[in-house]
């Protein structure tokens, strides 16, 4: 009997195992077939990789110059190196007809193609000439005056201004944009009210443009001319060679000193003795003063008479007691 019961049960115990072993072999297979299908998933990804790369490099290749990186061989572009200089320079020479010698500076200004600024004569014999001359000029034009005479002295300078110069050319270029979007909001102005207000602005913008403009200007006439001045000495101007002081340089010193020093003093008494009688009648009109003033004041009374009176009443007192 119990043999009959357990074999019903013995029966789905064994259906049961078959089911799961059916289905872990079935999960199995899944799996193996998912791995499989990543793998070669993965493999052909690889190979159209490979196979991109050389259409990769092509286009590389093909890629225009700002694509690439830069070559440290590759020419570079040139930059604007110029320079805005001012130059200045100053020359003395020495010259037996200084005249003479002012025509020829003058002359060799204008055959430079530039002109005289300054010329002014001294009361000797000696004169001083400004000229300004372009400034890839000047060197030729310092030796050329050199030669007219004795040089006793040379001096060149020069000053960068070309930040000034950028600057201002920035400014003009930003006052310029503000003077024409005025004048276009003047033109479509409808009211008079507006007009007079844009109007004013406009006039002030103007100013300032002009300034900046003529600013601009004059300091590119200082670095296209250059300004050579140039000093004539007649023979025997030029300062001669300082010599050491000695002793007797010392005493002569010392004695033009003392000189000097006595004639100030002189100076100073000669100016204060229109002043004496004027001082003297002074203070004799205030010595006169205080004279009368101690004069007319009374002395002050004395005690001596009271204290006498007191002494003589004592005695009397006493004898008729």
């Amino acid at each position: 009997m119990a043999e009959r019961i357990g074999q019903p049960f013995r029966r789905r115990f064994r259906l049961v195992a078959m089911v799961g072993a059916a289905s872990l072999v079935l999960v199995a297979g899944v799996s193996c077939g998912d791995g499989s299908g990543s793998t070669s998933s993965s493999g052909a990804a690889a190979e159209r990789g490979v196979a991109a790369a050389p259409g990769q490099a092509d286009s590389m290749a093909g890629a225009p110059p700002a694509a690439k990186a830069a070559d440290p061989d590759a020419p570079t572009q040139p930059l604007d190196t110029e320079r805005a200089v001012v130059r200045t320079a100053s020359l003395g020479i020495e010259a037996a007809d200084v005249p003479k010698v002012v025509a020829q500076v003058r002359a060799i200004a204008q055959t430079a193609q530039g002109l005289v600024a300054e010329e002014s004569q001294y009361s000797g014999s000696g004169a001083s000439v400004t000229v300004r001359v372009p400034a890839t000029a000047l060197d030729r034009v310092m030796d050329e005056v050199s030669a007219l005479g004795t040089v006793t002295q040379r001096r060149t300078q020069a000053t960068d201004v070309t930040d000034q110069m950028v600057d201002l050319d920035a400014r003009v270029a930003s006052q310029q944009a503000s003077v024409d979007r005025i004048r276009a909001l003047l033109a479509r102005a409808e009211s008079i009210g507006d007009i007079a207000s844009i109007e004013s602005q406009l006039s002030q913008r103007e100013g300032e443009l002009d300034s900046l403009k003529n600013r601009l200007a004059a300091l590119k006439g200082k670095v296209a001319l250059s300004t050579l001045s140039v000093t004539i000495d007649g023979p025997g101007m030029s300062p001669p060679p300082s010599e050491p002081p000695g002793f007797l340089a010392g005493i002569a010193a010392g004695w033009n000193s003392m000189l000097r020093v006595l004639v100030v003093v002189g100076a100073v008494l000669g100016f204060l003795i229109p002043y004496v009688p004027l001082a003297a009648i002074i203070v004799a009109i205030v010595w006169a003063l205080r004279r009368t003033v101690r004069r007319r004041t009374p002395a002050p009374a004395t005690p001596a008479l009271a204290t006498a009176g007191g002494g003589q009443s004592g005695p009397g007192t006493e004898g008729d007691s």
